[in-house]
């Protein structure tokens, strides 16, 4: 028996756009930011981490220069959140042009608000655990964890906006009807959107200064674009464009990584 192709949360072949479901994606996206940062001011952090017997501190995520209350790496990382919230929104509003509904946008939604709550969580216990109390000004309490995870955010972001939106200006284009885009970005890698997300994820989970939680979400992430996302799109590529996505991978021969997958 042959095994079903795996679906994703994106009705590919319908134009149509879902409004509410487009709706939902946006407004819960946004209303990631504000989340986290309530996790990092009310105490939520401290208190779940001591649910799971683990240490937390509320002195240490208010300590040192930062905004609106909070030391200066939750502070970069409610801004990485909020940034990340924007970027989905507009993606959801201006960029996409396929159907994605209600039930699928809240698993969007669900999912990486999850994802960002465990990084909250771990970002109050390293910051407790940590041996470096936080002193001098907000960049001087930054360290190379931070910097490198700030590093790779903006690139994620700059990939996957730059990608989204460079593919929507090709397929407006009437002449490029029935083509596949292997312009820019596409013409080095298959799914660079998908390689911007893994890197501003991962930048996101350095800069709560744990390696272990870093590599832990770069593997899970890798392994859900490994095993689901680039199989559905290339099942869906195949059947619509036949012999020139074959062609476009022998060009392209690259997924994500260039020279590597």
């Amino acid at each position: 028996m042959s095994s079903k192709p795996p679906q994703g949360p994106f009705q590919r072949q319908n134009p149509n756009i879902s409004v509410p479901g487009a709706a939902i994606f946006a407004l819960g996206r946004l209303a990631d930011a504000p989340l986290q940062y309530a996790l990092f001011t009310q105490g939520w952090a401290v208190r779940s981490l001591a649910a799971l017997g683990l240490r937390g501190s509320n002195v240490l995520v208010t300590a040192g220069p930062g905004v609106a209350g909070l030391g200066p790496i939750p502070t970069l990382l409610t801004g990485m959140y909020a940034v990340a919230g924007l970027r989905h929104a507009y993606w959801s509003v201006f960029t996409s042009s396929n159907y994605c509904g209600v039930g699928d946008s809240l698993q969007i939604v669900i999912y990486n608000a999850t994802i960002n709550v465990i990084n909250t969580l771990v970002a109050v216990h390293t910051l407790t655990s940590s041996t470096n109390p936080v002193l001098g000004s907000f960049t001087e309490s930054l360290g190379w964890k931070q910097w490198a995870g700030l590093a790779l955010f903006a690139l994620g972001v700059s990939l996957e906006m730059i990608s989204e939106n460079s593919r929507k200006q090709f397929k407006k284009d009437p002449k490029n009807k029935g083509k596949i885009d292997d312009t820019g970005l596409w013409s080095i890698v298959r799914h660079p959107n998908y390689l911007g997300y893994l890197l501003w994820r991962v930048g996101i989970s350095l800069t709560t200064g744990s390696l272990v939680s870093s590599a832990v979400l770069a593997s899970f992430q890798f392994a859900i674009f490994f095993f689901g996302g680039i199989p559905e799109i290339s099942n869906y590529m195949a059947t619509k464009y036949d012999a020139k996505w074959a062609d476009y991978k022998k060009r392209v021969p690259s997924a994500m990584f260039p020279g590597i997958f």
